[in-house]
């Protein structure tokens, strides 16, 4: 008895085991995929007013949150995203953003102490991202750009190293106290990671998906080749489509694309086309995908198909021959004819006589 209760324990630890190898592989699994979590600030205003002040929050490039300074809430773009999360967490956070419109109002000021025109209005772009490489290290990033132009970079994994532009000189002290402090660092692990990891352990998308490509041509009005490269089912969105002829690069522009698009299923969807003139051969052109499963960038040679027209000649061809065969057979048996004695005239005047002799007997007959 007491040997199969220990036959039991032994089941049921291996058991146990068994199910936290496979709950540690299934989180590794959502780990090792790469993913990029972007939190995007955009803050207009003048030296004495706030004029507008909005977020927008990515996860691999598809929009999680949003807040603006004119409602002050953050709106999940999906309900479960909140429910994963915590009513604490939203709250929080939401305070967190009505707090930094204040700062935001107050980096323009300082931006705009030295401008003479105080009713001219200065954009602010603030954008913090994380991402997770295939060795699970976390890569942090804050990017300020001013009126569309790049003002600083903190790479948080270069040491902290700040890359200044040369308008943002005259803020380094300034721009070196706020972005080293421990309260960006908080942000960066508490919101930018950690919210990352726990909306993706409860996404319908825990992995990353190859593209499936479809290379095709045909033959426009007037002989216009249009030779066309489609990517669909591809997760994250990030994907590089152009086209080379032989070792050349088609420099960009030549083509038209769709842009990179939703799918139903959260995944992507981006096509791309190209123009060639009759006379240039459509065999020696490959599309190129780059996407992260894919690892090397991927040649995708055309298969030409020629048109209908082309077939209708080759069958128009083909009866031409079959006539000219079968005129051959024709003239062959009218010589053979006239080379045992009759002429083509003289056998159908002997024909004709012998069927009027065989009516005359049998008028004979019946009179």
């Amino acid at each position: 008895m007491a040997s199969q209760r220990g036959r039991k324990r032994r089941k049921r630890g291996s058991f146990s085991s068994l199910l936290l190898i496979l709950g540690l592989l299934s989180l590794t699994g959502i780990q090792a995929a790469h993913h990029k979590h972007v939190i995007q600030f955009t803050t207009v205003g003048t030296e004495s007013s706030l004029l507008e002040h909005v977020m927008v929050d990515f996860l691999d490039d598809v929009q999680v949150f949003s807040y603006n300074k004119y409602n002050q809430k953050l709106m999940a773009k999906e309900a479960w995203i909140s429910q994963v999360l915590g009513a604490k967490f939203i709250a929080n956070t939401q305070q967190k953003l009505v707090d930094h419109e204040k700062s935001f109002f107050w980096f323009l000021k300082n931006l705009m102490q030295n401008e003479t025109k105080h009713d001219v209005n200065c954009t602010m772009q603030v954008s913090v991202s994380c991402e997770n490489e295939e060795n699970n290290q976390v890569r942090k990033e804050i990017q300020i750009a001013v009126d569309g132009q790049e003002f600083c970079i903190l790479d948080k994994e270069m040491g902290n190293q700040i890359i200044l532009m040369p308008e943002a000189l005259p803020f380094k002290d300034f721009l070196t106290s706020i972005l080293q402090t421990t309260q960006i660092e908080h942000y960066m692990q508490e919101y930018c990671i950690s919210s990352m990891k726990n909306i993706l352990l409860h996404s319908s998308i825990r992995k990353n998906v190859p593209p499936e490509v479809t290379v095709s041509h045909y033959e426009a009005v007037g002989g216009i080749n249009i030779l066309s490269c489609s990517a669909t089912g591809f997760y994250p969105s990030s994907i590089l489509l152009y086209w080379q002829k032989g070792e050349e690069k088609i420099l960009p522009g030549k083509e038209s694309s769709s842009g990179i698009l939703p799918n139903a299923d959260s995944t992507f969807y981006q096509q791309i086309t190209i123009e060639l003139p009759p006379e240039d051969m459509k065999t020696d052109y490959d599309c190129v995908v780059e996407h992260i499963e894919l690892g090397t960038p991927k040649a995708y040679p055309v298969h030409v198909k020629y048109p209908k027209k082309r077939y209708w000649t080759l069958t128009l061809t083909i009866l031409s021959v079959v006539i000219l065969v079968l005129s051959c057979i024709v003239s062959f048996i009218i010589w053979k004819k006239m080379k045992t004695g009759y002429s083509f005239h003289e056998c159908i005047t002997l024909e004709v006589a012998r069927i009027r002799n065989q009516g005359d007997a049998h008028q004979l007959r019946n009179g």
